[in-house]
């Protein structure tokens, strides 16, 4: 019986890539594209107008 390392490298190139981006993207649909919190939405507006980060609230 083979360890999951030693399966992994046997396969072909192509497959753990495939694999790896599979992976990859899974976690990046399952993640938000838009900030959730209001604090993060006013950092980020600020960040636009070129303020600097502030610590603390909105």
């Amino acid at each position: 019986m083979q360890s999951s390392e030693q399966s992994y490298l046997s396969q072909p190139v192509g497959q753990q890539l495939l694999r790896h981006f599979a992976a990859r993207d899974a976690v990046r649909h399952a993640s938000p594209l838009v900030p959730l919190r209001w604090r993060d939405i006013c950092r980020f507006f600020r960040a636009l107008r070129g303020a600097a980060p502030r610590h603390g609230h909105c």
